[in-house]
Formats: structure tokens, sequence, C-alpha cells
């Protein structure tokens, strides 16, 4: 249980309750500590709570110049743009042995603590040319009061949810347009009204869209009807600058009406798109609106008049959805216990994350907390007296 650093004296494992949760949702887990032999000089079992986004992309620009030889010479230069900051980062201590070194022993230390409600969601991209991370992750640790001994620890990756805007509901638009064309030549109106059947899915999910189609008053065919899954995302770099990506996820046609006809009621289109990105293997990613990636979703739906209407518009709905991250498959995984694994469960930790729990990464734990000097003491409980472990 736990990683390998410190096994020596044992390990340590953590695990939250649920493999989600919302920003501003409590989350609830346990640290397990499995300490075989004596004399790891250590007492402090740590909870570490990080939130990190980071984002990069290469842009190229051709220049042209003046070769040795007099003659033009063009050269292609790339540019990397990036940006990272670590916006979530906490450190409390949930638990001091009253030992000089970690007691031998197996223990159970459950825990709480509330996210923040406005934790922008997990999220992972890498294309070619570019990177886009929010992650997330929650880590038990046992520092060592002497330096040339490694920590025991362990941390779990931490999938965060953005809170859904919206209860979920059917969203709805209309659009009418005069189709002209040749620039000039009047071929009347054309009207759609589409209906959505919500306004959040899970990758993988069913869209169901309808549409209600009045060509009555329009000289032009519908050619065809298209629905699409459209990608926004957004990179910022320290300095402000940003990058937009607009990706087609998934799309999908139908035959349209012709001119002079009307399709609505009984008769509406309906479209069933399958929310799945077949050119990644990482499926769709999740809606996510942080400071340097952002990443928004929309429904479109367009019915295509046929001849050349370069001027005019073709009727189009679109409307913002989201999409919510899936479950993390580090969850299928059950969890290996040690043989003989009968711990001592303490009473749970309810933890509070102010400015004075928060600590850069470089910051050495001497700074935070006074470790004990043997025969001296440890440090008292960063939250007042101990608790009795359970019985």
């Amino acid at each position: 249980m736990g990683n390998q650093q410190g096994s020596d004296f044992g390990g340590v494992y953590i695990r939250t309750d649920k493999p989600f949760y919302f920003a501003g949702e409590i989350i609830t887990g346990n640290i397990y500590l499995n300490i075989y032999r004596d004399g790891y000089p250590g007492g402090v079992v740590l909870l570490k709570v990080s939130g990190k986004e980071k984002c990069n992309w290469t842009e190229s620009r051709t220049r042209s110049t003046t070769g040795p030889d007099g003659k033009p010479k063009q050269t292609t230069e790339y540019i990397t743009y990036s940006g990272q900051t670590q916006f979530y980062q906490h450190r409390v201590a949930i638990w001091t042995f009253n030992t000089p070194c970690l007691p031998v022993g197996q223990y159970t230390f459950p825990f709480q603590f509330q996210l923040l409600a406005h934790l922008p969601g997990s999220y992972f991209e890498k294309g070619s040319s570019y990177l886009a991370k929010i992650s997330y992750s929650v880590k038990a640790e046992i520092e060592s009061y002497n330096k040339s001994y490694k920590s025991i620890q362990h941390s779990q990756p931490l999938v965060v949810r953005e809170p859904l805007k919206q209860n979920m509901a059917a969203l709805m638009g209309e659009m009418e347009v005069k189709a002209s064309t040749w620039c000039c030549i009047d071929q009347g109106t054309s009207h759609i009204k589409c209906v959505f059947d919500k306004n959040h899915y899970l990758p993988g999910d069913t869209a169901y869209l309808w549409a209600d189609l009045d060509n009555s008053n329009c000289k032009l065919d519908v050619t065809r009807i298209e629905a699409r899954l459209i990608n926004y995302l957004t990179l910022r770099d320290r300095t402000g600058r940003e990058k937009l990506l607009t990706r087609t996820i998934v799309s999908q046609q139908i035959q349209g009406i012709k001119a002079g006809e009307r399709a609505v009621e009984n008769e509406r289109k309906q479209i069933q798109l399958i929310l799945h990105n077949k050119s990644s293997q990482d499926g769709i990613r999740p809606s996510s609106n942080g400071q340097l990636v952002r990443s928004v979703y929309r429904l479109e739906i367009q019915a295509v008049l046929a001849g050349c209407t370069c001027c005019s518009k073709h009727p189009k709905v679109n409307v913002p959805i989201e999409i919510v991250a899936p479950v993390p498959q580090i969850y299928n995984q059950p969890i290996v216990q040690p043989s003989n694994w009968n711990p001592q469960v303490f009473q749970p930790q309810i933890v509070q994350f102010t400015d004075s729990t928060m600590y850069l990464k470089d910051q050495t734990q001497q700074s935070n907390y006074n470790y004990p000097q043997v025969p001296q003491p440890p440090p008292p409980n960063q939250f007042g007296q101990m608790q009795q472990p359970m019985s």
C-alpha cells in the first residue's frame, strides 16, 4: 500500500471516497498508513492538495532575408508561447505522533475538506504543437526530520468537475434568413427552429436534435441539414497572448427539403448525434474555464441552401452546452490491502483550508514545522489537541 519511497519502513496510501467531485463539493477520504519497521525519523502525517494549470503552443513564421550570395532567402522561425500557474496548493497536518520515530502499526486517518466553488474543471489535451492541462491531486506524506531519509508518500489524481451553470433542460433557438443568389437576386425567406434535448452531456452520450423547417416562402432547396459539435479551445500565455483553436469534433447530415415545402411538428427533422471524437483516442475533453486554458462547446444545426448564396446566410442555430468530465479509470482498480490489515482508525479530521495552510512547492518543511530533536517532544498538531483514535 503506497509507493516505494520509504518502503524500508512501510508505506502510505490515499484514496478519496468518490472518483470525482464538483467544485465547491465536500471531499471525503482516507489515508492508510502501514509501518512495519521501527526507526523512521518522522511523525507528522500531512495532507496536501494542489491544483495546477499550464499550456504551451508553437507558431511558425516565415522571414525573407538576403543570403550571402545576394539572392533572396526565406527562413522559417518557430516560437513557443507558454503559461503556468499553481492556483491551488494547501498543506495541513492530519496527525502528529508523540514519539521520536514513526511507530510500527497500521493506521487509517479519515479526512474531509471542501473545494473552492470557483475552481476550473480538470482538463488535458496534447496536440502536435500545443499542450493544455488543468490537473489536481491529493497527497499523503510523512516527511523525515532527517533529510537523508526519503519521504513516505503517495498521491492520487483528483478529477474536478465544474459546477453545472444550469439545471438539465432542453434548449431552443430559431433563425430566419432572406435568401439571395448571385449577390442580388431575391429568393425569399427560409426559417429554422431547433430543439436540443439537454444542455450538458457526458462523452459518448447521444444528443437528440429536432429541427422544424419552413421553406414555403423560399425558391431554393434545402439540400441537407448538418449537425455538429464544435469546440473552442483558448490558450493564454504568461503575457496574455492568446491562441484560439476551433474544431468540429463530430458532425452528421441528413436530407433536406425542397423549395416551397415545410417540415414541422410531426414531420420535423430529427438527428441523433453521438458525441464521440473518432480522431482522438482520448475522446471528447470536458468543458473547463481556467485562467490559461478555456474549453467551451456549442451544438449547431444548419440548413444548407442550394445555389450561390455567398452574400446571404444559411439558416443556422447554435447553443452553448457543457461536456462533463468522465469517471477516471483509476477507480476501476481495487485497493490492494497488506496482509493481516487491521488498522487503528482515528477520528475524522475536518480540514479548513485558509491562507495559513497555503505553501509553495520549493518551501521546505522546516520553514513551516518546528520538527523535534530527540529527546524533545514532536510539534503540536496544527489543529490543536490531538484526538484519540476510534476503538
